[in-house]
């Protein structure tokens, strides 16, 4: 593994000279470390540099966290997969919902943010108990029945950490301490809400995001969009564990040795759902999965939070670790591509870097009387069922796609878009008569066809630009 170390040396070297990354990295293979180190900054304002021991907030990549408290309650048969979930949550307005859906996203449960941006008090910080009593007083709708098909809930992982606290009698994040972190000597992690504790951590690494208007980097409480760090700050179980990168490979460790979950528990937790319709998500037990030729199975997860893009990626087959933390924004198809140079030299395959790191996109700002007409349904093209909505809201323009949280537009020009940090363009264009969006996504380009109006019909190629 000498090559490999010098390689990944040699890596991170190019990586930290051109500022290709402000994050953590650890690489492993086989039980042996072959490289740790931080790059860039943990406060802007300050410069205080990263370390290897700075506290990230591992956003999604927390999901295998809660996935494992659960099957350690299964393993100790205080829980059944096929529980169902009012057996234990008895006033949650859904039937029919099991464990099993909650753990691998089949469970047809809309996701939370939107509940909480129409109706939450921005001044108050929420947490998982203000999540069930929202789910019970608004009853938002279902996407689907449970086990028909695959689709990414957050909603599903907070229950998850309810269900521990129900089964315990025990606080989630005190359950995590003395039955996770405390035996693996993850001494650097917990499960808490900043902000809402009030609390100051040594070493912390702040989550920063881009300012499209100011084109300057601020932290995530402080932008308009990422208000949402502020008042979900409570939340657990879907996200809200604090972590660093040697912690979360003693965690892996600890899977890999099968000294945590038990092999037949693990693979289950590996093993992708079955559901009626056939989806592209394959996801086990807090793990995506996939199978890769030349790589072999990889059981892996990332995450991302205003501010924060994580990534922990397991190649079961050759025993390799990728921890990646970040917390400063950057393009997601860069981060990407950084992070395949990392696996390529793991690996001991070959690799490039891209020569420039490319610039954030700055936004302008487009009247409100033009926003508006851009307002509606849009069917797919492809699949006429599935609905994506673009609305206003502050004066600022939304669209949410079929199964995903909404995400603000950013105008280039009155009828071009972009979305923040991801390398994706909306258009609004007429074609035919017909107004459509044009959503391009690098190659993979989709229409969608305007069904209702909120105003008078409008032809985008005519817009009134007063």
């Amino acid at each position: 593994m000498t090559n490999t170390k010098a390689n990944l040396e040699s890596l991170f070297n190019e990586i930290k000279e051109r500022e290709l990354l402000n994050g953590t990295v650890l690489v492993a293979k086989k039980g042996e470390i072959l490289y740790e180190g931080a790059f860039g900054n943990a406060d802007l304002s300050t410069k205080r540099p990263l370390t290897s021991q700075s506290l990230f907030n591992l956003a999604s990549v927390s999901k295998p966290i809660t996935a494992t408290a659960i099957l350690l309650l299964v393993q100790e048969g205080k829980l059944n997969l096929e529980d169902f979930v009012q057996k234990w949550i008895p006033n949650l307005p859904y039937e029919g919902i099991t464990i099993r859906h909650l753990l691998n996203h089949t469970s047809g449960l809309p996701d939370y943010l939107d509940l909480f941006e129409k109706y939450w008090d921005k001044t108050k910080i929420a947490d998982n108990d203000d999540l069930l009593r929202y789910l019970v007083k608004y009853k938002p709708h279902r996407l689907f029945a449970p086990n028909e098909r695959v689709e990414y809930s957050n909603t599903g992982y907070i229950l998850l950490a309810l269900i521990v606290e129900r089964v315990t009698n025990m606080g989630f994040p005190y359950f995590l301490q003395e039955n996770i972190f405390k035996p693996l000597q993850m001494t650097r992690t917990q499960a808490i809400g900043v902000r809402k504790e009030k609390i100051e951590i040594e070493d912390y690494a702040y989550g920063y995001v881009y300012d499209v208007y100011a084109g300057e980097y601020v932290l995530a409480d402080d932008f308009e969009e990422s208000k949402m760090v502020i008042y979900l700050d409570g939340i657990l179980g879907d996200g809200g564990i604090q972590s660093t990168v040697k912690d979360l490979y003693l965690y892996e460790r600890a899977l890999n040795t099968g000294n945590l979950i038990n092999d037949e528990l693990l693979k289950e937790a590996y093993t992708p759902a079955v559901t009626k319709t056939q989806t592209p998500l394959s996801y086990g037990f807090g793990w995506i999965l996939e199978d890769i030729k030349k790589k072999g199975r990889i059981v892996w997860h990332s995450g991302g939070w205003p501010g924060y893009v994580t990534h922990l990626r397991r190649f079961i087959d050759h025993d390799i670790v990728v921890i990646v933390l970040r917390n400063k924004e950057q393009d997601f198809d860069f981060d990407q591509h950084v992070l395949y140079a990392i696996e390529q030299v793991a690996f001991d395959e070959p690799y490039e870097l891209a020569k420039e790191k490319p610039l954030l996109k700055r936004a302008r700002v487009i009247p409100v009387n033009v926003l508006k007409r851009l307002v509606g349904d849009y069917a797919l093209t492809e699949h006429p069922d599935l609905i994506i909505h673009v609305s206003l809201e502050n004066n600022r323009l939304f669209i949410e796609m079929p199964g995903t949280m909404k995400l603000e537009l950013y105008a280039k020009a009155e009828k071009e878009f972009f979305l923040r940090g991801l390398s994706i363009e909306v258009s609004f264009i007429t074609e035919n008569g017909k107004e459509l969006i044009r959503i391009v996504n690098g190659v993979e380009v989709q229409t969608a066809v305007r069904q209702s109006l909120t105003e008078d019909k409008w032809d985008f190629n005519h817009a009134d630009h007063n």
